[in-house]
């Protein structure tokens, strides 16, 4: 491992659709905490994803930012 490796933002999610060729909507969940009440709550990120893999409906995914491949796909999925 270099010290780019340790760089790279790598985010973990769920496959939401995989209808589409090489392409897969993932939904990532994020535990924020509200900066005046001090409380937890979850949100969520959807991003449309770029696979060479074969991706089932709900399947974990991790997921990498790469250049924009399209208007929309700038990530791609690692594992």
């Amino acid at each position: 491992m270099t010290k780019n490796d340790l760089k790279i933002k790598r985010l973990l999610g769920t496959a939401l659709n995989d209808s589409r060729d090489k392409t897969v909507k993932i939904e990532i969940k994020l535990l924020k905490i509200h900066p005046l009440y001090q409380r937890r709550f979850e949100s969520k990120r959807r991003f449309i994803v770029q696979t060479e893999k074969e991706i089932k409906k709900g399947q974990k995914v991790e997921i990498t930012p790469t250049r924009p491949l399209s208007r929309r796909k700038s990530w791609k999925v690692v594992e």
